[in-house]
């Protein structure tokens, strides 16, 4: 069985046409999960930083109840408890101000 020349010219330029389709389809579609996976670890990104902003601002509270009932914050002493009982240090990396900036960077 021979196949025409005519037909195999033809049954090629329809393979070359479905790969011209296809291709941007998938790159496109591989892209996009891309984007959307950046969008979505940015704002899990933001929320991580908005919660040690909150986190800092109560302990900031909780030191300022301190002072007023016994005249010392004791952070340091919280701080030095944590580390020593669950092995998590502060790092000083995450202030306020540098939050701010971060948070700045990723909008």
């Amino acid at each position: 069985m021979e196949i025409d020349q005519a037909i195999l010219i033809e049954l090629i330029k329809a393979g070359g046409n479905i790969l011209t389709a296809t291709i941007p389809s998938v790159v496109s579609f591989y892209i996009g999960r891309k984007i959307m996976a950046s969008k979505e670890l940015k704002e899990k990104y933001r929320t991580a930083m908005n919660d040690i902003m909150y986190l800092l601002e109560l302990e900031k509270k909780h030191c300022r109840e301190h002072k007023e009932t016994s005249g010392s914050t004791k952070r340091q002493t919280m701080r030095d408890a944590v580390k020593n009982e669950t092995a998590l240090e502060w790092s000083g990396k995450f202030t306020p101000s540098q939050i701010v900036r971060r948070i700045a960077k990723i909008n």
